[in-house]
C-alpha cells in the first residue's frame, strides 16, 4: 500500500517515461483530477452511470431495458412500451460482461443503486415475437417489460433506438 499525502498545492503523483524520463505520461493533482495519456480498461466493456431504478411488478436485472422516469426526475423505470424515445440504456452486467468505467457523485441524484451502460457493448433481454433478430438488426423497447425488440418501423425508431444486435435470436426471449 502507498498513501500519499499532499498538504500543499502541487500534484500527488507524476509519471515519466522516455529516454531521458522526460515525458510525462500520468498526473494526479492534488484534487484528486487524473491525467492520463492513454487509459485501457481492461474490467469491463461499456461506460456506465448509477441510478435509481423504480421497482415494479418486474424485478430488475441486469441486461435490462431502462427508460427516464417521468414522475421522479433523475431516476429510472423499467421499459414497457415499443419505440420508446424515453430510453435512457441497459442495466449492465448481464453475460458476464461487466461494467468497464462506472461514473456517479456519491450523495447526490447521480449515485443510485444500478449501474446503466450509456454506451459500449452489454447483453440485453430481448424479445423475439416481432421477428427474428439477426446480427446487425436495429433494437428498440418492446412492450415486454425491460426487453428490447427488433426495429421494423424506421419512422418510429427515431430517437428510440438501443443500438444493433451482435448475436441471434430466432423466436421467443433470451438474453442478445
Amino acid at each position: 500500500n502507498a498513501v500519499l499525502v499532499n498538504q500543499g498545492t502541487g500534484d500527488l503523483l507524476k509519471g515519466f517515461s522516455g529516454s531521458t524520463g522526460g515525458d510525462l505520461v500520468f498526473r494526479v493533482e492534488n484534487n484528486g483530477k487524473t491525467s492520463v495519456r492513454v487509459l485501457q480498461i481492461t474490467g469491463g466493456a461499456d461506460l456506465s452511470e448509477r441510478f435509481d431504478v423504480q421497482q415494479t411488478n418486474t424485478e430488475v436485472r441486469p441486461g435490462m431495458v431502462v427508460c427516464i422516469d417521468p414522475v421522479n426526475p433523475g431516476k429510472l423505470i423499467v421499459s414497457g412500451k415499443p419505440y420508446d424515445r424515453t430510453f435512457a440504456g441497459v442495466i449492465s452486467g448481464a453475460g458476464g460482461v461487466q461494467t468497464g468505467m462506472m461514473m456517479g457523485q456519491h450523495d447526490s441524484v447521480a449515485d443510485g443503486a444500478q449501474p446503466v451502460a450509456l454506451t459500449g457493448r452489454v447483453y440485453v433481454w430481448a424479445d423475439a415475437s416481432n421477428g427474428p433478430i439477426e446480427p446487425g438488426d436495429m433494437l428498440t423497447t418492446s412492450a415486454v417489460p425491460g426487453q428490447a425488440m427488433k426495429v421494423t418501423d424506421y419512422e418510429r425508431s427515431r430517437g428510440a433506438t438501443l443500438g444493433k444486435a451482435m448475436s441471434r435470436l430466432a423466436e421467443g426471449r433470451g438474453i442478445l
